[in-house]
Parts: structure tokens; sequence; C-alpha cells
């Protein structure tokens, strides 16, 4: 659900949008796995700025709610942020702890995310193909 919030000086309406929203910045047990996943990869990651991603979770009431979500569903963003960068899973840490992490991730949580675009949301499933015709 969107909500409506307000208009802006030209009267364009401002919506905000029913979710929370987690970023993660990779902390140095991440830089150090990715710079360990294979020689190529390591000279194409670029910890400078931090390995940052965004996710939206439902919205709580409160952010002690939020917390609790995302510990129980760490394994599934964790797993995500492994895939992102490097795609066989053999090679991902057996601990995804909610322990660890914390260790490998800076956490923000941002109450409201609101949506200055005016043209209509997607949640359009990705492109698995490759791009190739099927």
């Amino acid at each position: 659900m969107i909500r409506h919030a307000k208009a802006d000086e030209s009267g364009k309406e401002i919506w905000f949008i029913n979710r929370t929203v987690v970023v993660l910045r990779a902390r140095q047990p991440f830089d150090d796995w990715a710079r360990g996943t294979d020689d190529g990869a390591a000279a194409a990651y670029d910890s400078s700025g931090g390995w940052t991603n965004s996710y939206l979770i439902p919205e709580f009431d409160t952010e002690e709610e939020a917390w609790e979500w995302l510990e129980a569903n760490c394994g599934m963003i964790f797993e995500m942020e492994l895939d992102s960068w490097y795609s066989v899973p053999e090679v991902w840490p057996e601990d995804r702890s909610w322990s660890v992490f914390r260790e490998w991730f800076d956490v923000e949580l941002i109450e409201t995310a609101w949506d200055l675009v005016d043209e209509p949301l997607s949640s359009d499933p990705p492109d698995l193909s490759g791009g190739a015709e099927a």
C-alpha cells in the first residue's frame, strides 16, 4: 500500500511507501571475504565507499519490531549479500547467524521512504536468463 502524504508547492502529490528501509554497509569481514573469493574478483572489489545495498522490509509500529524481523530473516539477507558479490555458495561462510551478520555489516533502519517519482512502482521479477532469448 502506498499512502498519500501531501502535495508540493506545484500541487504534485508526494507519497510514502509503507515499508521500512534497511541499509547494509559492508564491514571489514565482508571486505576480507570478498577479496579472498578469487584473484580476479579481488582486483575488481573497491570497498573505499563501502559495499552498500538496501532492502525494503515490512513496516512496523516500533523500531524493536523491525530489529526482531531483521534478526529472524538475517540468513536470507546475508545470502543475498554474499550472492551479490560471489554466486558460489560453497565459498560462502557457513556461519550466517545474527551475530556474524552484525560483525559483517553496519545496519541502518530508515522508517520512511518517500516516493518522489511520478510513475507507478514496479516489482517485476528480474530477467534471470542473462538477456538471452528463449
